[in-house]
């Protein structure tokens, strides 16, 4: 107990202390947002590196944080609109980023939104490249959760999450697309149970 104590007094001062610039600042951003205010801990810290430059530094921050997610929606708005990347550019601009870095996130956002946006998408291929993964991922699922329970001697719930595991490897490696997208988190869920059902079967039969 008087560890603890001794912890909440000056443990997380001491972590403070050893923070760089930019983790004092994500952790002072953090305090203000979820309670409005800055510990004593974090005070003290500041008055010692000087508070009057952090809180600068710290607003500049926010700013920052703020102008970027303001960019990205802007961006992800004209990419539904079927925006080609060259003509995003000229209709963003912004008087916090410089143009450098400006010209970087919007590029940066562009290839992050547009390969979600793709890898969502259902369309007839997913659904075909899914159902073959189906097949093969319940045959690769199989086998291994087989040789797993023949290793084990044993028969353990547990051993369903490296079987989804393989299932789902063996189906993005198809598909080219994650478990984010309907129809790859669909045939993952029924290969992983499927494969459950053969070896369920397979200990049936050898049983009878």
């Amino acid at each position: 107990m008087f560890g603890i104590v001794l912890y909440g007094k000056f443990g997380l001062m001491n972590i403070y202390k050893n923070f760089s610039e930019e983790e004092l600042l994500i952790a002072y951003n953090e305090l203000l947002d979820n309670s409005g205010k800055i510990n004593r801990d974090m005070q003290e810290v500041l008055n010692e590196r000087g508070y009057d430059e952090f809180f600068a530094k710290a607003n500049h921050k926010k700013a920052v944080v703020k102008e970027k997610g303001r960019i990205a929606f802007e961006i992800n708005q004209l990419i539904d609109q079927g925006v080609a990347l060259e003509d995003i550019e000229p209709k963003i601009s912004s008087d916090i980023l410089p143009k450098d870095e400006l010209s970087y996130f919007i590029l940066e956002k562009y290839i992050i939104l547009t390969s979600n946006k793709e890898n969502s998408k259902v369309d007839e291929e997913t659904i075909r490249l899914s159902i073959v993964g189906l097949f093969v991922g319940t045959l690769a699922g199989s086998i291994f959760l087989l040789i797993a329970i023949l290793f084990l001697q044993a028969i353990a719930p547990f051993l369903l999450v490296p079987t989804y595991i393989v299932c789902y490897l063996v189906i993005k490696l198809i598909t080219g697309k994650t478990r984010s997208n309907l129809a790859v988190f669909i045939s993952t869920f029924l290969a992983t149970i499927f494969s459950a059902l053969v070896v369920f079967l397979i200990g049936a039969s050898q049983i009878n």
